[in-house]
């Protein structure tokens, strides 16, 4: 092959490589383009918000740290844990263990007498989000009575998956087990058993200050607790002095007997939520 064939066949293999070339950048920035119209399309990605709480939802919780009176002072905050699952309208719902925050409203202290404290639940906050929070209590219990209650009558049994046994529930509802009915003090059936807790249809106790299931009567989280339970439960000289029902809304006072009391972590309060004034 002469010089001049080889060299003209050369730059023509150069001159089509350089093309190809061209073609594949060309694709690839027509390519990103395309993709970044579609991330405008698309806008951007959805925040996870804090799901909404309507009035008339009860809401378990145990405290995440002990509360002791001798250190109790106004604004301080308290924590606690969402007990149970707690399923809202629209499929929505409060995690379990989701952090609900208390705020100490005022600290009354009488000499050597009793002691009052006022505080509000007022904030949920889930997945880095918060949320408003105005609560009444139903009920508080001790960590002694909550671990009692979630022992089956039977006795503990190793070889038994937990929530599997007949429990009694605070308040004197007979839990049968998960996926099992619960029954009240007259064997009728309130509600379910499922993994954690019961979703029962609330019942109301006037004369204690616990208001019935309300417009809807849906099913409510009540953990260890009775559809009906209201007041206190194995808290000696303890006594729940305002369920913040009432004005003033959302504040909960709570009265000791002496000043050198405290609730113990794991305490728990079965709360429900109040129309915001």
């Amino acid at each position: 092959m002469r010089d001049s064939d080889f060299a003209s066949k050369r730059r023509a293999t150069d001159e089509k490589r350089s093309a190809d070339k061209g073609a594949f950048g060309l694709a690839a920035v027509l390519l990103l383009i395309a993709a970044s119209q579609l991330v405008l399309w698309a806008g951007p990605a959805p925040v996870e918000k804090v799901p909404h709480v309507p009035p008339g939802t009860v809401i378990p919780v145990h405290l995440d740290g002990a509360f002791e009176l001798g250190s109790a002072h106004a604004q301080q905050k308290i924590e606690a844990r969402v007990a149970q699952e707690v399923p809202l309208p629209g499929k929505q719902k409060v995690s379990l263990r989701a952090e609900v925050y208390a705020t100490v409203v005022s600290v009354n202290k009488s000499g050597e007498g009793p002691v009052s404290v006022s505080l509000k639940f007022d904030q949920l906050e889930e997945k880095d989000q918060t949320s408003p929070l105005t609560t009444s209590v139903r009920a508080i219990a001790s960590l002694r009575s909550v671990r009692n209650a979630q022992v089956p009558l039977a006795g503990a049994d190793a070889g038994t998956p937990a929530g599997w046994g007949t429990t009694v529930q605070l308040g004197g509802d007979t839990r049968f087990g998960d996926g099992g009915k619960v029954r009240n003090r007259h064997k009728q059936a309130v509600g379910k058993g499922v993994m954690g807790g019961v979703l029962v249809h609330l019942g109301g106790n006037e004369e204690m200050g616990c208001d019935g299931p309300g417009p809807g009567d849906r099913l409510q989280a009540t953990w260890v607790f009775s559809a009906d339970a209201c007041g206190v439960y194995d808290l000696k000289n303890v006594k729940i002095v305002h369920n913040g029902r009432t004005d003033p809304v959302g504040v909960i006072t709570l009265q000791f007997a002496k000043d050198d009391m405290n609730l113990e972590s794991g305490t728990a309060f079965l709360l429900r939520t109040v129309p915001q004034h």
